[in-house]
Formats: structure tokens, sequence, C-alpha cells
């Protein structure tokens, strides 16, 4: 494992590093990071499984570095996230523990399908919804949708971020507050599953370290873009991430 760090640490580690910013980036800002960080990884012969494992570490670190910031900030409550967060770190290690005993393709399908399904929730959204930036996350919300995709996100997680994004902002959450508070959800998903991945044996640390120190980088400047979003460039780029990831899932499916 040691030469296999080393080598990472050299022009692939740099690529991988570069990989995790990009990824985070777009992960933070459309809860997408699987749509750049999945097939790149791939594409270099990594295995679904410890790719999956390896998504999860390089989010579940990123995530905690931007929970850290938004709890000083007082962006987010921490004390109402909580809740969130326990139910999400209950989802995360039982989506892992599916996804150990279900096939690539089997893994592939279920993505596909709840894709396609946010797909039609995403462009059916009002136009003219009265959002808040300061909700009462206790009254506008449940926990039952999150636990879902929670489940979803600890088994393969592509565009599991974009889901729970897409579940705030139809409780009327504005869409810098529904970012932030995903982030919280996914600290926890993200790093029940990994733990599970890594008590399976199925970690390539190699792999891992490189695009985690980028996702930590990609995830602050993704915070920093965020507000200069214009809602209308929202409305229109969610749809086209989502149609964008269900062509990636297919293609998975069928090549």
């Amino acid at each position: 494992m040691e030469n296999l760090f080393i080598e990472w640490l050299s022009v692939d580690g740099l690529i991988l590093f570069a990989i995790g910013i990009l990824a985070s980036v777009v992960g933070v800002m459309f809860g997408a990071a699987g749509f750049v960080l999945l097939p790149s990884l791939l594409l270099v012969g990594i295995p679904i499984h410890a790719t999956v494992a390896i998504n999860k570490f390089a989010t579940g670190i990123s995530s905690f570095s931007t929970v850290i910031v938004l709890t000083m900030k007082k962006r987010v409550s921490l004390k109402k996230m909580i809740p969130f967060m326990l139910i999400a770190a209950s989802g995360g290690i039982s989506g892992a523990f599916l996804a150990t005993r279900l096939a690539e393709q089997t893994m592939n399908i279920v993505a596909c399908t709840v894709l396609i399904v946010m797909f039609f929730f995403v462009i059916k959204r009002k136009k003219k919804e009265v959002v808040s930036e300061q909700p009462d996350i206790e009254k506008k919300t449940n926990l039952i949708a999150p636990f879902f995709i929670s489940i979803y996100d600890g088994g393969l997680g592509t565009g599991s971020a974009l889901l729970n994004i897409t579940y705030f902002l139809k409780k009327q959450v504005g869409y810098v507050m529904a970012a932030e508070m995903t982030r919280f959800l996914m600290f926890a998903s993200c790093t029940t599953a990994f733990l599970f991945y890594l008590f399976y044996g199925i970690v390539n640390w190699g792999v891992a370290v490189p695009v985690a120190v980028g996702s930590i980088v990609g995830s602050h400047i993704g915070l920093k873009i965020i507000p200069y979003l214009k809602r209308k460039w929202v409305e229109i780029l969610l749809p086209i991430i989502f149609f964008l990831l269900i062509i990636q899932v297919i293609s998975d499916l069928l090549f």
C-alpha cells in the first residue's frame, strides 16, 4: 500500500487531486459530485464498490470541513440538524450493507430509477414558491425522505446530495440554505457508509487520500460560489444535471 500511495503522489496523484476539487465544487453547488467523481475513477480502472467507498471518504471529509465552517459562522443550527444527521448516519450504513450484497448492474438500475423519478419532481417544481433562507426545519420537514436518500447515498450515491437539495427545495427552503443543510446530511451518511466499507476491506487509500484532499479544497470553493447563483439559473441547471446523471447511469448499464 505504501508503494501505491507514493505512486499516486506523482502526476496521477495531482490528477486525482484535481478530480476531487472539481467533483466537490459541483457537489456543493448542485449536489452532483458523482457526475464527475464516479466516471473518472471508473475510467482509471477502480472497481465500482471501491469507487463508491472512495466517494464516501472524499465526500465525508469535505462535508465535515464545511460543517465546521457553517457551524462556527452560525449559518446552520447544529442542534436542529442533529436528528437529520442521526437518521442519515443510520441510512448511510444501511445502504453500504445493501451495496456489498448487490451486483454492479443492480446498483446502476436502482440509481437510474431513483434519478428518473426525481427528475420529474424537479421539472414540476412551481416557479413562484415562497422560500426562506432561515426556515423552521422542524415544522417544514420530516425524517422519512432523508433516511431513504441516505440509504441510497451509502449504497451508491450518484446524485444523492442533489436529492437532498431537491427535498429541501420542495419544502420551500431557499437554495443556499438547502445546499448548506445537505452538507450536514452528507457528512453523516458518508461517514458511516465509509466506515462500513473500510471494515469490509475495499478502501484504496492510495486513491482515497488525494481525492479527499482535493474534495476539501473544492467544498470551500463551492461554498464561496453558491451565494452568487441566481435562482433562475438553478431552475434551469438542476434538471439538466439530473438528465446528465441519468444518461451517465444508463450508459453504465448498456456498456
